[in-house]
C-alpha cells in the first residue's frame, strides 16, 4: 500500500488515447524545461497518437524533438530489477503509467521495489481511462496526492470536491 514517504502520486483521468496525450503535453513541456526526466510504463502503444499530435500542434521544434525521445512505445508488465529508470543521478523523475488496473497496480509495485534511487525524487503519475475506472474513483483517490488534468496540477478537492480522503490508521 501507498506510503506517504516513499512516492508522490498524481493520477489522471482521460477518455481517449489524443485526449490523454493532449493531457500530458503542458505538463511535460513544464517539466523538460525543468530538465526532469520523463519515462513511461504504457499497456498500449502511443507513438502514433503522438507523432500525429506533434505534427498538428504549434511547438517549438527542439520541444517536438524532446517529446519524441520519450519512449511512447508499449510495455509488458516488468519486475522491478528491469525497470529502466536512471537510477544514478539526483534528478527528478516523472513515471507515466497507463494501462489497466492489472498494469497500473503492478508498475506501481514494481517501481516502489527499487532500492537504489531517491524515492523522494520520483512522482508516478498514473493514468486511467475513466470510462474503465469511473467505479474505483474513490480507491483511485484514496492513493493519489494530486489530480492532472488539462488545466495543470491540483489538489484532489479542487476536482471532486465531495471527496473526503481516509486518514491511514496507523
Amino acid at each position: 500500500m501507498y506510503n506517504e514517504k516513499d512516492f508522490k502520486r498524481m493520477s489522471s483521468f482521460y477518455v481517449n488515447e489524443v485526449h490523454l496525450i493532449t493531457m500530458l503535453f503542458p505538463f511535460i513541456e513544464r517539466k523538460l524545461q525543468e530538465e526532469s526526466e520523463i519515462y513511461t510504463y504504457l499497456q498500449n502503444d502511443l507513438e502514433k497518437t503522438v507523432k500525429m499530435l506533434l505534427s498538428r500542434l504549434n511547438l517549438k521544434e527542439d520541444l517536438k524533438e524532446k517529446i519524441n525521445k520519450i519512449d511512447w512505445k508499449e510495455k509488458q508488465l516488468v519486475e522491478s530489477k528491469n525497470l529502466s529508470i536512471n537510477q544514478q543521478n539526483n534528478i527528478q523523475k516523472f513515471i507515466i503509467v497507463s494501462g489497466n488496473d492489472k498494469y497500473i497496480k503492478e508498475v506501481n509495485k514494481n517501481i516502489q521495489k527499487l532500492d537504489k534511487i531517491s524515492k523522494e525524487k520520483i512522482v508516478i503519475i498514473n493514468c486511467y481511462n475513466i470510462v474503465e475506472f469511473n467505479k474505483n474513483i474513490k480507491s483511485i483517490l484514496d492513493n493519489t496526492d494530486m489530480i492532472l488534468n488539462t488545466s495543470g496540477e491540483h489538489e484532489i478537492e479542487e476536482i471532486f470536491p465531495e471527496y473526503i480522503k481516509q486518514k491511514k490508521k496507523a
